[in-house]
């Protein structure tokens, strides 16, 4: 990777060049360097395999250049290289930039802030992680697998078919951001890692899954200590599975299909873009209630906990904390400095944003230019997106009390294949309850459910809205693909479609 020193010399360089040419009325220059490391595990019992993969890394050097032209103001140009940073590279793609020029009536110019940031501290240790350690942890995954295997296979001839599958990654990037509006040449840096592993006992039709996300080498070794463990013991647990008919059932929704549901239908819907777009699911509906009372939703690039940090966005301006839904309301939207403007220039914004949102500003928070993994890239362009998203719940239950609750229904731990139908404004939406799932009779998990059996057909309201009731501890959990880190409770719900996949018992 490049370092941070080396990203922001350039930007030094290019904005004294920059400044010079006369045709330009202002400029944006952002430099990245990324690196998405990754060890894939491939483990299977009955066919020779090398249990763990050469460690792959995706990394990407550029820089890209936006200019406004002095003789007209929302006439803007882009262009970007990749990996050179020389002077002549920087000619090359301001020339490119010139003949690219459009004129656009919505550029609002660029993000204008005099204010004076400390210096960025860097990233935390895990950017110092190489692929040995990154070896090491796949390697710890799988011993650890295969030794929960033998110990549930001790004394007995042992099942055949055990395959082991996931990956343990680690996303680092560096990025320094220099325009005409700042005083000086602004700097991030962040790395976290994320981790899954499934298990599948073919002889039993078992499987089981684990996943962690962290931002410290800490936290890497002990997911990776626990994460095969984890998944082999589920595996057991879940063997012969149940297929339930088709019907509507009370479930509970663990923490990853809550996430799930929250980045493919909810999250896209708490955009100024969205709203701008009419394709909202909360159009018209900003400051009423949307969810149950007892929801809240932030984004948080700097808390403590979360996997992600970010300093600044992808647009120069600092990271903040978002509230996007409190108590229930909609109190909130992510936003870029684009999106922003043109939601509030829009002449229908009080029939999209509703009454008690025509004078609402929102500022941009949530700028991210952001590549396949969620790292930051220089040749993306600047879009709204979360970081660390929480959802908390006054008054929550443990998960045990919810499945009490429920009395007899459908425990959901993993669901995969989650998209809206009939369009994100009409918030319905299907997935496959892929695994990790139980039958509940008389308040208790009874008999596991065999994986892929039943597919999931509701709307978001009746999962938010009025749920039965809400667990009080958010939990990690991945999206696969979703370049934020969400922590998120398990919700109880009320008559769920649940429809039987390959017929009916």
């Amino acid at each position: 990777m490049r370092s941070a020193a080396e990203l922001k010399n350039f930007c030094i360089l290019a904005m004294r060049m920059l400044a010079r040419e006369r045709d330009i009325g202002a400029f944006e220059i952002y430099s990245s360097s990324s690196v998405h490391r990754i060890a894939r595990l491939g483990y299977t019992s009955e066919i020779p395999c090398r249990g763990v993969e050469e460690v792959k890394a995706l990394q990407a050097d550029g820089f890209q250049v936006r200019i406004e032209m002095k003789s007209d103001p929302h006439a803007i140009g882009t262009a970007y290289e990749a990996g050179d940073f020389s002077m002549a590279a920087l000619r090359n793609a301001l020339a490119s930039a010139r003949r690219a020029t459009v004129v656009d009536p919505h550029f609002p110019g660029f993000p204008f802030d005099r204010a004076r940031l400390p210096s960025a501290s860097g990233a935390h240790d895990l950017a110092r992680a190489r692929d040995p350690e990154l070896a090491r942890c796949a390697w710890r995954i799988l011993d650890g697998a295969l030794a929960m295997f033998r110990k549930n296979t001790a004394g007995r001839q042992p099942d055949k078919g055990l395959v082991i599958g996931g990956d343990i990654s680690i996303v680092h990037d560096r990025i320094a951001i220099a325009t005409s509006h700042f005083p000086t040449v602004r700097s991030d840096e962040s790395a976290h890692f994320s981790a899954s592993v499934t298990a599948l006992i073919e002889s039993l039709d078992a499987k089981g899954t684990a996943s962690a996300m962290g931002a410290t080498i800490a936290e890497m070794r002990r997911a990776a200590h626990e994460g095969g463990r984890m998944a082999v013991r589920r595996a057991f647990s879940l063997r012969s599975g149940a297929r339930p008919p088709s019907g509507k059932y009370r479930v509970v929704l663990g923490p990853q299909p809550i996430a799930e549901i929250l980045n493919y239908m909810v999250m896209g819907s708490l955009t100024t873009g969205a709203f701008h777009a009419a394709s909202s699911a909360y159009h018209g509906m900003f400051g009423e209630r949307v969810m149950d009372e007892r929801i809240s939703i932030v984004d948080d690039p700097g808390v403590g906990a979360g996997a992600v940090h970010r300093r600044i966005t992808c647009e120069g301006l600092p990271a903040r904390r978002t509230t996007l839904i409190a108590d229930g309301k909609l109190t909130g939207l992510l936003s870029t400095c684009y999106d922003s403007h043109r939601l509030e220039q829009d002449e229908n914004r009080a029939e999209k944003l509703g009454p008690k949102g025509a004078a609402v500003h929102f500022p941009p928070l949530n700028a991210y230019r952001l590549g396949e993994g969620g790292g930051r890239r220089f040749d993306s362009s600047p879009g709204s997106a979360g970081t660390n998203v929480i959802m908390r719940a006054h008054g929550g239950l443990s998960e045990r009390e919810l499945v009490r609750m429920v009395g007899d229904g459908i425990y959901i731990g993993r669901v995969w294949y989650t998209y809206p139908i009939n369009g994100q404004r009409a918030g319905d939406f299907t997935c496959t309850v892929s695994g990790d799932s139980y039958v509940i009779r008389d308040g208790q998990l009874s008999e596991p459910l065999a994986p892929n059996s039943l597919r999931i057909n509701a709307n978001i309201r009746q999962i938010l809205d009025s749920p039965i009731a809400v667990a009080s501890q958010p939990k990690p959990a991945i999206v696969w693909g979703a370049p934020e880190a969400y922590y998120v409770p398990a919700i109880a719900a009320d008559a769920i479609t649940l429809s039987a996949i390959g017929g009916e018992n």
